[in-house]
């Protein structure tokens, strides 16, 4: 793992537990929301909800190559939890010759992994749409973005407010678009010094194909641009035989290039 590699692991992280942090308690103990340092890594969790966006657990291999203990302390948190099914980051670099064996003596499979993308601060391309494109200001915009990003990451509706509230979060830029009144996408971005990471890209079923993903992303990085970033990453689900990736193609259309395929390991059942 390069140094830009980590850059972007590190802020993914981060964004991940500020979305832990910044979730209101009523919504956090109704989702039975968890959260544990392993190491380099954290793991987290939602009880009640049983998306993987969300049961997951990443940073493994920034500073030190992955370990079984690391590993085994990750399986024990979410077999205490009930949780059966979560991911596991892994970059191949970052294991150790034995690496492999010792995924699969602790019962991992590997799964379909996610590409994580970079970009520098060049001028982003135009995105026209007919959707109003705004940055979230109040409680109101915040669950509009919360519910479009549960929908479209099958996650439960238990999870709306805990994504509403990033926008508790100063490091964080919600956007949304709008048909009128009504909210059409969503798309959020997290500020760490010169770094910017896109993420919770999203289109309610019934505005696709307006351009609100496109308009989105590059208000997002235009946004960067103004805050002074050097660099940006984001990722999606790896591209495979069968299935059109839309947002893996409208990332590079968006001027980012591909960074590295980050391996997803799942718990055999």
């Amino acid at each position: 793992m390069n140094e830009i590699e980590k850059l972007s692991e590190k802020i993914e992280k981060e964004a991940l537990i500020s979305l832990h942090k910044h979730c209101p308690d009523e919504a956090a103990k109704a989702l039975g929301l968890k959260i544990l340092e392993v190491g380099d890594a954290v793991a987290a969790a939602a009880v009640n909800d049983p998306s993987v966006v969300i049961n997951r657990a990443l940073g493994l291999g920034t500073k030190n190559k992955v370990s079984q203990k690391s590993l085994s302390d990750i399986k024990k948190f979410y077999n205490d939890l009930g949780i059966k099914k979560y991911f596991t980051h892994i970059y191949p670099d970052e294991l150790s010759e034995n690496g492999k064996a010792m995924l699969d003596e602790l019962g991992f499979q590997q799964s379909r992994g996610w590409m994580k993308f970079k970009r520098d601060n060049s001028p982003t391309p135009q995105a026209p749409t007919e959707l109003n494109i705004r940055e979230a200001s109040n409680t109101e915009e915040a669950l509009h973005f919360g519910r479009i990003v549960a929908n479209a990451f099958g996650m439960t509706d238990l999870s709306a407010p805990m994504l509403a509230g990033l926008v508790n979060d100063p490091k964080w830029h919600i956007f949304l678009s709008y048909s009128g009144d009504s909210p059409a996408g969503a798309g959020a971005m997290y500020i760490r010094g010169e770094s910017a990471w896109m993420e919770w890209g999203a289109t309610d079923p019934d505005f696709r194909r307006r351009g609100s993903q496109a308009a989105i992303m590059t208000a997002r990085i235009q946004k960067a641009i103004d805050l002074g970033c050097k660099h940006m990453f984001t990722e999606t689900g790896e591209a495979v035989e069968g299935d059109p990736q839309h947002s893996y193609k409208n990332i590079l259309k968006a001027g980012f290039t591909e960074s590295v395929l980050r391996e997803n390991y799942t718990l055999r059942i």
